[in-house]
Parts: C-alpha cells; structure tokens; sequence
C-alpha cells in the first residue's frame, strides 16, 4: 500500500509542487528519498555529465524534467544542479558552515520555497537519505513548501536572495503580508538576526544569553519558524552548563530534543546528541567554564 501523503500538481506560478493528500501531523516524515547521485561543493557541468552518464536513460530523462532557474546562463546540466541540489550534512550559512556535498532528489526537488515553511529537509548519514518533516500540522490540499533562503532577514532581502540564487519574485504566505502584518514580521526577523549574532558573543555572560535566547524563541514561535529554535535552546544550554545549572542545562536539552524530534525524526543525529546530554550534561565540552551560577529554564 502506498502511503504517500503527497501528489505533485502543477501550481500556478511555480511550476510543478507538491501538495498534502490527506491531513499531515506535525513531526510526521513526509519522505525519505536517496539522491541520484552526488557532488562536492567544487562541481562543475563536466563533473554533472560524468554523473549522469552512469544513470538508465529513464534517470536522465527524469533530471533533465526538473526546473532549471539558469536557462541561457549555464548549460541544461549545470543549470538544472544548481537549482535543485540539496545539501547533504550539516549546512548553516549563518555559522559558515557547508554541506560537503550536495545530492539531486528527484522527488524532493519539487518541494517549493515558503519562507514560512511547513516542511523541513534533513540529511541522515545513517540511512544515506534526505528525509522531510512536517513541522507544523498541514491540511489536506495544502502546499508542501520548504524554505529556500535565509528566513531571518526581512522581505526585500529575502525577496533580493531568492531572485539572486533562483530567479523568481517570492509569493509566500509570510511574503505576501502588507501593512502592519508585514511591518511587524519584517521587525520580528531583523530582530532574531540581531540575536543570533548577540547571542554567540554572549558567552562570557551566561544570564544574558539566556535571556537573549528566550526572547529568539519567542519571536520564532510568532513567525512559525519552530525548526530554526533548536539552534538557540543548543545556545542555551551551553550558557548552562558553563556554569554549572545541570538542572537547567537538562530542561534546554529536553526542548532541543523535543523540537529536533519534529524537525529532523526519532533516530537523528541531534537527537542522539541531546539524549545523551539529558544522561549527563557533564559530558559538554564547556561544563564548568565559568563560574557556578543560577539561569533558567524554557518557559513552558
């Protein structure tokens, strides 16, 4: 039986998408799908030919279908790798962190952009698959969307990147708000940005990046972005186990885990990571950095 909560469609304005069949939990996996093949982060049109020669003529026909952003600028293959891979590793540009490969996924290149999305991609080493989550609950007959760019900044510059990067104006839920709406969501994001970069120059005063932290979440939860907070309660723990609050460290830990089970699955590596830390906060590299102090926990 097929359980595919999904059928792509053709999407006004987008091209191809795909859209819920039946109603998705949040925290469902959506899809799990292994790449057609890879490349390293120094590919070029000569290294995307060599790949697809080794696949059936069924394969090829099937990449060269996909979307292809950079036509009359680069070659069909290139063309087409550069708009559709995705990456396969840890990836957060905010950190200068790069997937040291990216992977195309025939069925995973058709999830659109939001900026608001409702899906999340991870890349789980151990299965040698991207997989999909859904991190809010989704109705049947709504878009499936991922996000594409970078969700803490404001609406020009988002609109700005994605025009860079993959050539279309972005018509998202969060993109499409006017007025006040859109006044305040643009706030909202500038702000997070402005803490996440206050928040890593923080760490020699553990109380204030807790706090920093906790207003993030906030913000995160009033723009639906619940799978960019992990990477701040990961903050926060830190902030606690530098000086010490085992008992704080552990409810930031259970957070992260919680949210990590809905954004990346039961068996990711995060989740194995914050498992372990709720075992023995001890274990962190930074245990006992400064001072003992008393922080704070999530707010419930």
């Amino acid at each position: 039986m097929n359980d595919t909560p999904f059928s792509m469609q053709d999407i006004p304005g987008k091209g191809k998408g795909l859209i819920a069949t039946r109603p998705i939990a949040q925290g469902e996996l959506i899809l799990a799908e292994k790449p057609l093949f890879f490349q390293s982060l120094r590919h070029s049109n000569a290294t995307v030919l060599a790949a697809l020669t080794s696949l059936s003529d069924a394969d090829q026909r099937r990449y060269f279908s996909l979307a292809n952003a950079w036509k009359g600028i680069h070659p069909p293959p290139i063309g087409i790798f550069i708009t559709n891979a995705l990456p396969c590793g840890e990836n957060d540009a905010g950190k200068g962190v790069n997937a040291p490969k990216a992977g195309i996924f025939l069925d995973g290149s058709r999830f659109n952009s939001s900026c608001q999305p409702n899906v999340n991609n991870y890349w789980n080493e151990d299965l040698q698959k991207i997989t999909f989550w859904a991190t809010s609950d989704i109705a049947s007959g709504e878009e499936l969307c991922m996000c594409y760019g970078d969700t803490f900044k404001t609406r020009e510059d988002r609109r700005r990147q994605l025009q860079s990067s993959f050539r279309f104006v972005c018509q998202c839920v969060a993109c499409s708000k006017e007025g006040e709406a859109l006044r305040a969501s643009d706030e909202r994001r500038a702000a997070i940005a402005r803490l996440y970069d206050e928040i890593e120059a923080s760490g020699n005063i553990p109380s204030l990046g807790v706090r920093e932290v906790k207003m993030a979440l906030r913000l995160l939860a009033e723009e639906n972005l619940l799978e960019r907070s992990v990477s701040f309660c990961i903050d926060a723990i830190q902030f606690c186990v530098s000086v010490s609050d085992i008992k704080n460290a552990k409810a930031w830990a259970k957070k992260a885990l919680e949210v990590s089970i809905l954004t990346t699955g039961p068996n990711s590596k995060e989740v194995k990571t914050m498992t372990a830390l709720m075992e023995d906060v001890r274990q962190h590299r930074s245990f006992g950095l400064l001072p003992r102090a008393k922080l704070s926990g999530p707010e419930t």
